[in-house]
């Protein structure tokens, strides 16, 4: 078994108990937990029956299901103190910053949207001008940065600051973006941020395959957290320890 494998059905399977204690009803619990097992029971079973040259590409549906999975533990938030902590923070952190010329928002509203494609392209690198091992760890930092920030949302939970009092209006990419989210979201605010995190891991994850790759997707990174925080995607706080996360990720995978 690979080590993201591993990793992967320790974190479904953490989240099947954490089933069992999850602040909503008995029968969505039970589902949430079963369908956690259910894809650590897949897992296990890929890696016996499969050979390498598929299952590197599997996390590509890992991650995402690994995302949608802890929604189904989570209860619908009024504001929570720790919601309420988050955006006198952030509210903070606003006052003193001057507003972003049109284009600069539209820049970052365009660098944000690249969070979607960051993670399949990266890896396309990595399998092309990598070794298995150097797949292994890439998918190693990228799911332990995405996972650490996904298994805390029934406990730690927030609604995007965009979604609070009532919203601004948008146009333009930040209107796509709202409606791409709105589609592919569950509408829960990830602490960490699980985009800023894994874009970050990303970035370092492939910079020993290519360092202009490495480079490249750094700068994509920074562009991400930064449209985050200013398209009101996620808080500050959210950003910063996201980004946190994806380091520390990283630096264990090696």
């Amino acid at each position: 078994m690979f080590r993201f494998e591993s990793i992967s059905v320790v974190y479904f399977l953490l989240l099947a108990v954490g089933a069992s204690v999850a602040p909503v009803p008995f029968r969505r619990a039970l589902r949430g937990g079963a369908a956690s097992c259910a894809v650590a029971l897949f897992i296990v079973g890929a890696s016996r029956t499969l050979s390498s040259d598929v299952r590197v590409w599997f996390p590509l549906l890992y991650l995402p299901v690994g995302y949608w999975l802890p929604s189904m533990l989570t209860a619908a938030p009024g504001e929570s103190r720790f919601e309420a902590w988050l955006r006198a923070h952030d509210e903070a952190w606003r006052r003193r910053m001057g507003a972003l010329s049109p284009l600069a928002a539209g820049t970052l509203e365009l660098a944000y949207l690249a969070c979607y494609l960051v993670v399949p392209l990266a890896f396309v690198i990595v399998w092309a001008l990598g070794t298995i091992e150097q797949m292994q760890q890439f998918w190693v930092a990228v799911l332990l940065a995405g996972f650490a920030c996904y298994i805390t949302l029934p406990w730690l939970v927030s609604r995007p600051p965009r979604m609070l009092n009532g919203g601004a209006v948008r146009r333009g990419v930040a209107s796509f973006n709202v409606l791409l989210l709105r589609r592919v979201s569950h509408q829960f605010n990830t602490f960490p941020s699980g985009h800023v995190a894994v874009a970050t891991a990303v970035a370092l994850a492939v910079f020993p395959v290519s360092r202009l790759a490495g480079v490249i997707l750094g700068f994509i990174a920074a562009g991400i957290a930064a449209g985050a925080a200013a398209g009101r995607y996620h808080y500050g706080i959210d950003v910063v320890v996201g980004a946190v996360v994806g380091i520390v990720a990283a630096l264990a995978a090696l």
